[in-house]
């Protein structure tokens, strides 16, 4: 059965609450950590220039094999996604992006200061800490 426009705009009201008062962001995070391994993924199956491709040198054939990876060791993600630091090298702005805030996630976490970024990744929309850093 189709939702009415009332159900759909009280829905997304509830939402929109639920991201304001910090409900949903265990959600966000979620959805932050998603983005990075799409991105990472997405790095990975770029040939390198010399025209390797990363499955070759890691096995990793499919997103499930190479997110399994991810998950065996709780450090795994963050530390592909370091891996890229300072210059997010290879990378496009939409993955910069994505990258970045898992990066910005994990040291909000253990209340580092944030670390500025490439400028041309950011959009002028984006309000993560990284992101005042460059906007200053």
């Amino acid at each position: 059965m189709a939702m009415s426009n009332a159900e759909r705009q009280r829905r997304y009201r509830n939402k929109l609450k639920a991201r304001a008062s910090g409900e949903a962001l265990g959600d966000q995070a979620r959805d932050a950590v998603e983005r990075a391994i799409a991105a990472l993924w997405d790095f990975h199956e770029r040939p390198m220039p010399s025209g390797l491709r990363w499955a070759d040198v890691d096995g990793c054939n499919t997103i499930a094999h190479y997110r399994s990876e991810l998950e065996r060791n709780p450090g795994n993600l963050l530390q592909a996604c370091r891996a890229f630091l300072p210059d997010f090298d290879g990378l496009t702005p939409d993955e910069i992006r994505a990258v970045a805030m898992v990066i910005d996630l994990a040291d909000a976490l253990r209340l580092a200061p944030p670390r500025p970024l490439p400028p041309m990744a950011f959009a002028p929309q984006q309000t993560s800490a990284m992101t005042r850093d460059i906007a200053a």
